[in-house]
């Protein structure tokens, strides 16, 4: 993936000096929490510096997540303006983190690298149900009645929908922005005016995102199909 920045070297030159950001918030974090700088140049091997690195198993040298390229293309694109995002990510050996992004810019608003806060939050997780299963066990209720009365879903699904609703909330402003620049609410838009409409969404990366064919549909009243017939057209 070819990513518009500054030299490479340069790039990393500039990067450096939030080396000791990563040693402050490693050292006042713990061991839970993995702090990696990326440099956005150099996609296939992003990581400047990385503290707690034993929780991905990633390294100086190692590349950036599978959500990474999304948010960069998205900034570079102007389709995202925020400084910062958060989302929900696995690692490959599936221990769950809490990710926190902060985009790095120059004085010419140019994206220049990322700094990612990762909390394992897996055995919080686990102990979290382990005593949700507890507390069922001396109430009494069997894991049917207590599915009935409607009582808080794992910590887990809580994080899943969280990151959902970061992203949806991405989706949403994208969706929002574009069709600002037509004149028609996007549920009245012509046939034609929809396949620009898809079209300008597409440019802006809105489909690399999961979920995002869904979201359209349901924008512009239209089935999932519709969207997809949009799509090869645009």
């Amino acid at each position: 993936m070819k990513i518009d920045t500054p030299s490479s070297s340069g790039n990393r030159d500039f990067l450096e000096k939030y080396i000791p950001i990563l040693d402050f918030f490693a050292e006042v974090c713990g061991p839970e929490y993995e702090l990696v700088l990326h440099d956005v140049s150099r996609p296939e091997s992003s990581i400047v510096a990385i503290r707690n690195g034993h929780i991905s198993g990633r390294t100086v040298g190692s590349t950036m997540s599978e959500y990474a390229p999304t948010f960069i293309k998205l900034i570079q694109s102007g389709g995202y303006v925020e400084d910062m995002v958060a989302h929900v990510d696995r690692t490959k050996d599936n221990r769950i983190l809490e990710s926190h992004t902060f985009f790095i810019k120059d004085e010419k608003g140019e994206l220049r690298g990322m700094i990612c806060a990762n909390h394992d939050v897996t055995n919080l997780i686990k102990l979290h149900d382990t005593l949700h299963e507890k507390i069922r066990m001396l109430n009494g209720l069997s894991r049917d009645l207590a599915e009935r009365t409607n009582e808080d879903p794992p910590f887990e699904a809580v994080l899943e929908r969280e990151s959902h609703s970061n992203l949806d909330g991405l989706m949403d402003v994208l969706i929002e922005q574009a069709s600002s620049e037509f004149s028609a609410d996007p549920a009245e838009m012509s046939p034609e005016e929809r396949i620009r409409f898809v079209s300008m969404l597409k440019t802006r990366h809105l489909f690399s995102m999961k979920g995002a064919v869904a979201k359209v549909a349901e924008r512009l009243r239209v089935s999932e199909a519709t969207v997809y017939r949009y799509l090869k057209k645009a």
